[in-house]
């Protein structure tokens, strides 16, 4: 008779090694070290990370280099600045625009004897003073065509191709919008007895919105307004689709401007005010300035004034203000602007051979001076790196 067994042997089952203790220890020892080589190089490259960031903050360029450097033709009468990256330049006989290589990106031919151009996005629109068509140009290239039957006197577009004017008629005003077939969205009148006279005039990047500026005389007092009208849904049920306005006494409003979709700047002599609101804005900052207001220039996520400073040593002020009117650094200088812009988070100063690079916060990141004098400069996607038109050249720069 064989010897009996302990051991439960069931169908099927397979037999289970003993645990090998020191090979569950070596398992968990290498786990173990690779958790920490991972939470190691984490730490590591977070530390690079933040060091690169507080280097690239505190840091302040001294030169700039000329990468690429091509030969432009600067004729007479013509006028230029930046359009969606690219360089526009436009004159009474018409308008293109090429990009920093020199490439030609599209050509538009035109008769004008004084033209106004109007841009948003990669939008642009032409007329003529008094005239009574206008030319739609877009960054891609596609064209379009508005007739009016009346003369105009002002025109704004909209980043998705819609364009309002401003157009003449007798004792009357009117206030237009097409879409970029040139088909009337909508219109509406404006007397001195109703509104008073539109003083200037912005559509918002998406066309739902116009803001208009005006001014009227009350009982000999000068009064102006800032009105919106909102042609979406939500102005449907409005009189002439008036949504909101704001009046004010004694003072001259020729500036407004849409920086997005939900907020809207108004300069006047007095104040500089804010809206915000993507279907009836309200006021949400006002701030009174004593200074006399020289130029105004906006980007989408902050804008900037120019102010005469001779009471306080210097001849020009620039100050920046972020999208609640905020003011969030400030400048004395001394030479002759032509321009201010922004881009990657910075706003750039020039006039002649002078520059100026500074953040939104007033960190200085370069100030000096350009070989030749500076037409027009556009700021590259990349940071610090720039496109630099004069009389004879488009430079692509970077600082150094």
């Amino acid at each position: 008779m064989g010897q009996n067994s302990n051991t439960i042997q069931f169908p099927g089952a397979r037999n289970v090694p003993p645990v090998d203790v020191e090979a569950k220890k070596k398992i968990r020892k290498h786990k173990l070290a690779r958790v920490y080589a991972i939470g190691l190089i984490t730490v590591l490259l977070a530390s690079v990370l933040i060091g690169y960031f507080i280097y690239e903050r505190s840091r302040i360029f001294d030169s700039i280099e000329i990468g690429s450097s091509i030969k432009r033709d600067n004729v007479d009468g013509t006028k230029i600045l930046e359009f969606a990256g690219s360089v526009l330049t436009f004159s009474k006989d018409g308008a293109s625009a090429m990009d920093g290589t020199g490439k030609l990106l599209w050509n538009q031919t035109f008769d004008m004897q004084n033209p106004m151009i109007a841009v948003s996005g990669g939008m642009a629109a032409f007329a003529d003073y008094g005239g009574s068509r206008i030319y739609l140009q877009s960054s891609s290239g596609e064209t379009g065509v508005v007739d009016t039957d009346k003369p105009v006197r002002k025109i704004t577009v909209s980043a998705n191709g819609y364009v309002a004017a401003v157009l003449e008629d007798l004792d009357v005003t009117w206030i237009y919008l097409y879409d970029s077939n040139g088909t009337v969205v909508a219109y509406f009148r404006t007397t001195m007895e109703k509104s008073g006279y539109p003083i200037d005039i912005d559509l918002s990047p998406d066309a739902e919105m116009i803001c208009v500026s005006y001014y009227y005389i009350d009982c000999n007092d000068l009064k102006s307004s800032v009105a919106f009208y909102n042609f979406g849904p939500v102005g449907q049920n409005s009189i002439d689709n008036y949504v909101s306005g704001f009046n004010y006494t004694g003072e001259m409003i020729p500036y407004v401007e849409f920086l997005d979709t939900e907020t809207a700047v108004a300069i006047s002599d007095a104040r500089i005010s804010v809206f915000a609101g993507a279907h009836k804005p309200v006021s949400v900052s006002e701030m009174f300035i004593n200074d006399e207001v020289l130029s105004v220039f906006a980007g989408t996520d902050a804008f900037a004034a120019i102010y005469s400073n001779q009471a306080n040593g210097s001849k020009y002020r620039l100050e920046v203000y972020d999208k609640e009117g905020k003011k969030t650094c400030e400048k004395a200088f001394d030479f002759d602007y032509s321009n201010v812009t922004f881009g990657n988070g910075c706003v750039v100063l020039y006039g002649d051979t002078s520059i100026y690079v500074g953040t939104y916060a007033g960190k200085l990141k370069f100030e000096g001076e350009y070989s030749k004098p500076v037409l027009l400069l556009v700021p590259d996607k990349a940071s610090y790196k720039y496109t630099v038109v004069t009389e004879d050249t488009i430079d692509a720069v970077e600082l150094r």
